[in-house]
C-alpha cells in the first residue's frame, strides 16, 4: 500500500489534531476554579495560600482519675491529638460537635467525660462536624453562583 493512501485518513494532513475532550466532566476542575474566581474574586486570581493562616478543628483524649475525658476546639494542643482538620471556624465546628453529644456529658464548655474506649466514637463526631462545615460552604457558594448567574 503506498504511504499517500488517505482512504482511512480523517481530515487532511495539513490539520492540527486538538487535544481537547468532548467530554464537560473532564474540564469541571479547571471550570470550577475560574467560575470561584469570578464570584469569590471578581475574576482575580488568588494568593497562593499561606498554610499559617489556616485553622484547624482538633480533639484531644484525656485521661484523669481513672475518667475519659475529650476536648475539642482550635488545634493549639500539645499532647493526645487524636483528630484535627482544616477549618474556617473552629468554633463553629465545636458547636455541630456540641450538637451531637448530649447535654449530660459536656463538664465544659469544650470538654466532655465520656465511656472509655469511645475514641473512635468521638473521633467520627469530630469528622462529621467539619464535613457539616464543608456543607455549609458549598451551599453558600452554590447560593453565591446563583446569584451570580441572574
Amino acid at each position: 500500500m503506498s504511504t499517500k493512501s488517505k482512504i482511512l485518513e480523517i481530515g487532511s494532513s495539513n490539520c492540527e489534531k486538538s487535544s481537547k475532550t468532548n467530554n464537560p466532566a473532564a474540564y469541571f476542575e479547571f471550570d470550577f476554579e475560574k467560575q470561584m474566581q469570578k464570584i469569590l474574586l471578581d475574576g482575580r486570581k488568588p494568593n497562593p495560600p499561606d498554610e499559617d493562616q489556616i485553622e484547624r478543628f482538633a480533639a484531644t483524649q484525656i485521661m484523669r482519675n481513672g475518667k475519659q475525658y475529650y476536648e475539642f476546639g482550635p488545634d493549639k494542643f500539645k499532647t493526645g491529638v487524636m483528630f484535627s482538620g482544616p477549618s474556617f471556624s473552629p468554633i463553629n465546628v465545636l458547636s455541630h460537635v456540641r450538637n451531637r453529644i448530649g447535654k449530660e456529658h459536656w463538664v465544659a464548655e469544650n470538654v466532655v467525660q465520656y465511656k472509655k474506649n469511645s475514641m473512635q466514637y468521638m473521633q467520627g463526631i469530630a469528622s462529621q462536624a467539619l464535613d457539616d462545615e464543608s456543607l455549609e460552604i458549598y451551599q453558600y457558594l452554590n447560593f453565591l453562583n446563583e446569584r451570580h448567574s441572574k
